[in-house]
């Protein structure tokens, strides 16, 4: 007797599939088994199903028996669906085309930290918009402010704020720089000397009285007292009070709860920064000896340094910088599984070159510096091994080196690469976006308009 055949439409294309491959496909708690389970789908003896029949054929092959294949032209995302639609594990896939399905899936959940971030900031600026628009006066200034010190796209007020943000960031790491080298110091002069000495100055005032030559007993200057020139002074002076103002509008203007500006990375830098810059002040202020030459205030001198990620929030807005910290956080398993590997290696050659008796290599700890320097492909040269078993070592650390790093790096490079076309399509679909917004969008604080809160999608 003829095995009875169920007819089914994808698509409009018809199949004739047999109960056999009916039952594996309701064995599945998926939808295409609902359908076959819901009788009112089955009028007219045919099961209608609005799938792409293109995939159809590779799915039919499958539940026949024969390998799951994904058809050549079809996106990967699609025939996932087909796949989950169908109820079909995607591990069937036969181990040609499982590559390219495992790269495409990976490189979707990288992708979702982009537009994860994308979708957050999209929705913050579009709620900014809004609020420019409310009745509330306040709130209408406190966007207004906040769009112009965080989008320098929006206008020209917040493009002339980000120029004059970044050259007082500039300023301010010049100052830094140049007070430690010797073209921008000086030798004191007597009133900084009355402020060096204090009480003892009267001690050493021949100096600058003249009578020095026909005394002998006046002890000498310290020849390692210099302070910066006074211009530096005055910018180190002018570039605080800038950045007091401005973290202090930032905290009036900022439009959401006050807690998540305590939460924000370079708020926090903003903070400490003054926070040691008004410390040294004070310690100044109260030993004034300190500011001529080291004493134990210097570690904090040393948190200056601080100054430097105020760099982060003027390039924070580049495409190119939001990518790289992207591809960070997407390969940070790649990358801690490189520092795992160089870490072994490390250890391992670094053993072996002191062990072998090169004279070179005096302890373990300088023979585990020489690894890495090798690893990596610095080759400063201060180690170098000088008998024939520590150079075998040496060549089998560098090869062990080059190969750790072609290894793993690609993949940082990938996502680095992947994420900066993606954010290009972005980019582009939010300006766009944006664009028919302001077009639309009176300029008054007083008007209310009704704004749908949409996230631009990508092309």
């Amino acid at each position: 007797m003829e095995e009875k055949r169920i007819e089914i439409d994808v698509n409009g294309q018809k199949f004739k599939i047999s109960q056999d491959i009916v039952g594996k496909i309701t064995l599945s708690d998926c939808e295409a088994s609902k359908i076959f389970l819901d009788k009112k789908s089955t009028e007219d003896n045919v099961v209608y199903f609005e799938r792409n029949t293109g995939l159809f054929g590779s799915i039919l092959c499958y539940y026949q028996g024969r390998t799951l294949h994904m058809p050549s032209g079809f996106c990967p995302g699609e025939f996932k669906d087909e796949l989950k639609f169908w109820g079909i594990d995607p591990k069937h896939l036969s181990k040609c085309c499982m590559g390219q399905f495992i790269t495409f899936c990976d490189d979707q959940d990288v992708l979702q930290i982009l537009e994860n971030d994308q979708i957050k900031k999209e929705n913050n600026k579009t709620e900014l918009i809004t609020r420019k628009d409310s009745k509330g006066r306040w709130k209408c200034i406190q966007a207004k402010g906040w769009l112009v010190l965080e989008e320098p796209s929006t206008s020209i007020p917040a493009k002339v704020y980000f120029f004059t943000s970044a050259l007082f960031v500039l300023a301010s790491i010049f100052g830094l720089v140049c007070q430690t080298h010797p073209s921008f110091r000086r030798k004191l002069i007597q009133s900084e000397w009355e402020e060096y000495f204090g009480d003892d100055f009267e001690a050493y005032k021949g100096h600058f009285d003249g009578s020095n030559n026909a005394n002998t007993t006046i002890p000498p200057l310290p020849e390692m007292v210099s302070t910066k020139l006074d211009f530096l002074y005055y910018i180190e002076f002018i570039t605080v009070a800038y950045f007091t103002i401005e973290i202090i509008t930032r905290f009036v203007l900022f439009p959401y709860k006050y807690k998540r500006f305590f939460f924000d990375f370079l708020n926090l830098v903003d903070i400490f920064s003054l926070v040691v810059m008004f410390s040294i002040y004070f310690a100044n202020l109260a030993n004034p000896k300190d500011k001529y030459e080291k004493s134990i205030f210097d570690i904090i001198h040393c948190l200056q340094i601080v100054r430097i990620f105020r760099l982060f929030r003027l390039v924070k807005n580049f495409t190119g910088f939001r990518v790289l910290m992207y591809a960070v956080r997407a390969s940070g398993f790649e990358v801690l599984l490189m520092s795992m590997f160089l870490v072994v290696a490390m250890l391992m050659f670094g053993a072996f070159a002191f062990f072998s008796g090169d004279t070179a290599f005096p302890s373990i700890p300088d023979s585990f510096w020489w690894a890495v320097v090798t690893m990596t492909t610095v080759g400063y040269g201060d180690m170098v091994p000088t008998i024939g078993l520590s150079k075998c070592i040496g060549g089998l650390c560098a090869i062990t080196g080059v190969c750790l790093l072609a290894v793993i790096i690609p993949i940082f490079v990938n996502n680095f690469v992947m994420f900066y076309n993606y954010s290009k399509v972005w980019r582009t679909a939010s300006e766009n976006y944006y664009a028919n917004v302001s077009k639309t969008r009176p300029n008054s604080c007083h008007k209310t308009v009704q704004h749908t809160k949409v996230t631009p999608q990508p092309i």
